[in-house]
């Protein structure tokens, strides 16, 4: 097996080769033998990685401890579940991870477009099988999984206790479905730009995948936010962690694009912008990759320093130059069809959307690199934490929420005051409204009271389209109200799938100012028997109990949880010791209600049964996982195909299409 995955990435390098020349000859040749040929690689590409990822998860979970990867990130006690997912537990299995992963999706590429984009084709799958190759460069020369020890260990070092929990079993691997999802995009724009076919027909393509990417991109962040929040013991979701900003940053990009890919395909306008978003998208997840894999951040979620870095580099420097060369070569070509008419129009509040978004994506990106070029310039590492990141983004953020329920309802080409009084009036009154409960709530700070009031405007200007379109629709066709707004709905998946989304937005950001601005905590220290209260709840310590595992030394405690005289809980906040990698871990007990979360950890105790507890409330947090899960549904929605006859789809198709189905 060992023999086998080795062999398996070096011929996945030598198809890559081939078919990357293959593509580009037959591409400026227009020889569709040539073209297949590369199109067949990328098939091929996939077929290799596949038994060379199959030969991996095999000596990982037979205990192959011979090769040096089995030995570093598996062991015979661990359960198997977690040698399956030692498989992207380090940098050499996670790297290989990606470049599965973009095989699989240059298939799927292949097979849906064997009949359409013929145009962008052969440069498509040229970009693509560049990217593979430049993991195979990795895979096979600097990191590669299947090298072997001189001596075969009796057993090995483990999986690290943090990740041998079931959201790491996910969280990695749809994180990067949603990393390497935003190279179809990039790869699809190359195909355009060099190809010229610089029209609006490929876009659709281009949008569904990066929704696909986009959706992975949040599910995957949201998977890390979970398992931070129930692992890591510090009581918060987020903490603008290099590693964390490094996912988030792509998929802020890659939501400004599906909002300004809009204006194109509407009114022919934002085109080079639309060049440069995907660009930056796909630059920034390489990135993301980069500062990750290559340890050159400090993170919980990075691997060790090591030699990868210098290829990435260059792969950043060479695809970076090579998209902007063809955008500025095509610029000419991209001028927008339409000038924008106003700066109160639909156009200009989305060209607005897209400027803060890049606003709060440079934010980030800067206060993420900034340690690492101090670094670099002065010898000395200077920490950007979260004060920075929550000062700079909260104001922008809230711009980006208000502009959320402001975008649907300006006019486009030029709204009027007419409009603006129809259109304002019911949203600006449920903001208004929202304002007041939160006051008679208790809510007397500034900034929630705003965020609070935005999230009602928001809220109801998404209601509120939703209850037009409906009744636009029954005069159309007379039906009943839920008739006409599930029609509605289906008839422009869209358009109402993004408002879908939008209304998930609204509850994150309560999540997060409930949770950011009315968070309490304390720290108690008490004897077996006692009791103590935060908030509405009186905590009583039982008892101190341990255990002792085949890998670990379990300590817990059993904590009975009163509220209004009534017990409603018991709760075991419990600290692990691993023997093997001689290290403890917090396994923290939450109490979860729409309304807070209890958080309990058992952060010390002495011989006599004496423990010290850190107590968290945060207020409204299941409103965040709920909110994303919400934005997820809508983004899927979004993706269900409209219903098109046969007829129609064939008239579409350009001329040479139909003659490459002929042929």
């Amino acid at each position: 097996m060992i023999e086998l995955g080795h062999y398996c990435l070096i011929a996945s390098l030598v198809v890559c080769t081939f078919g990357m020349v293959a593509a580009i000859v037959g591409g400026v040749q227009k020889n569709l033998p040539l073209v297949r040929s590369a199109e067949n690689c990328l098939i091929t590409n996939f077929v290799f990685l596949g038994v060379a990822s199959l030969c991996l998860w095999y000596l990982l979970l037979t205990d192959e401890f011979l090769v040096e990867y089995v030995a570093s990130y598996s062991a015979t006690d661990i359960p198997a579940r977690f040698k399956f997912t030692a498989f992207w537990g380090g940098q050499k299995g996670s790297l290989l991870l990606w470049a599965l992963v973009l095989s699989f999706f240059s298939f799927l590429v292949t097979v849906q477009n064997r009949h359409r984009n013929r145009d962008l084709m052969p440069y498509t799958a040229a970009v693509l099988l560049g990217t593979i190759g430049f993991f195979m460069v990795l895979l096979n020369f600097a990191t590669n999984p299947f090298e072997t020890l001189n001596f075969i260990p009796e057993d090995g070092q483990g999986l690290n206790p943090l990740l041998q929990n079931y959201y790491m079993i996910i969280h990695p691997p749809v994180l990067f479905l949603g990393y390497v999802g935003l190279a179809i995009p990039f790869a699809l724009a190359m195909g355009a730009l060099i190809s010229g076919r610089l029209d609006t027909s490929w876009l659709p393509t281009v949008r569904r995948w990066t929704l696909v990417a986009w959706i992975f991109l949040l599910f995957g962040l949201t998977l890390g936010g979970m398992w931070a929040y129930e692992e890591l013991g510090w009581g918060g979701y987020w903490a603008w962690d290099p590693v964390e900003n490094a996912s988030f940053m792509p998929w802020l990009i890659a939501t400004a694009f599906l909002h300004s890919v809009m204006i194109t395909e509407k009114k022919g306008m934002l085109k080079i912008w639309n060049f440069v978003l995907i660009l930056l998208a796909f630059e920034l997840s390489i990135f993301g990759t980069f500062i990750t894999r290559s340890g050159v951040v400090s993170s919980v979620h990075s691997f060790a320093l090591s030699s990868v870095g210098p290829f990435f580099v260059t792969y950043l420097a060479l695809s970076t130059a090579l998209g902007l060369f063809w955008i500025v070569y095509r610029s000419k070509e991209l001028h927008s069809e339409k000038r924008m008419s106003s700066f109160l129009s639909r156009e200009a509040s989305f060209l607005l959307n897209n400027l803060l978004f890049l606003a709060i994506c440079f934010a980030i990106f800067w206060g993420t690199v900034f340690p690492i070029l101090s670094e670099w310039v002065t010898g000395e590492k200077i920490t950007v934490s979260m004060p920075f990141f929550n000062a700079v983004n909260l104001p922008l953020g809230l711009a980006l929420l208000i502009l959320t329920g402001v975008c649907p309802l300006i006019a486009w080409r030029k709204s009027s005051a007419k409009n603006f009084k129809r259109n304002f009036l019911t949203p600006l009154g449920a903001g208004f409204l929202s304002g007041v409960v939160a006051v008679a709530l208790g809510v007397r700070d500034l900034i929630p009271l705003v965020f609070f009031s935005a999230c009602g405007f928001v809220a109801m200007t998404m209601i509120y389209e939703f209850y037009k379109g409906a009744r636009a629709r029954q005069t159309i066709r007379p039906s009943g109200f839920l008739v006409a707004l599930m029609d509605l709905t289906l008839m422009n998946k869209r358009r109402y799938g993004g408002f879908i989304i939008h209304l998930g937005v609204v509850l994150v950001f309560a999540g997060i100012i409930g949770s950011s601005f009315f968070k309490s905590e304390q720290l108690f220290t008490v004897a077996e028997g006692e009791e103590f209260s935060i908030g509405d709840y009186t905590l009583k310590y039982e008892q101190l109990t341990s255990r002792k595992d085949p890998e670990k030394e379990v300590v817990f405690a059993h904590i009975a949880v009163f509220k209004g005289g009534k017990k409603i809980d018991d709760l075991y906040p419990q600290k692990d010791y691993h023997y093997k990698s001689e290290q403890p871990m917090t396994e923290v007990k939450i109490r979860s209600t729409l309304k807070e979360d209890l958080y309990l950890v058992l952060s010390g105790w002495e011989e006599g049964g004496e423990a010290t507890f850190h107590v968290f409330i945060n207020p409204l947090v299941q409103l965040i996982w709920i909110g994303i899960g919400v934005m997820v549904l809508g983004g899927m929605f979004v993706l269900i195909p409209n219903k098109k006859s046969g007829v129609a789809v064939a008239l579409k198709k350009p001329f040479q299409e139909v003659r490459d189905e002929a042929a």
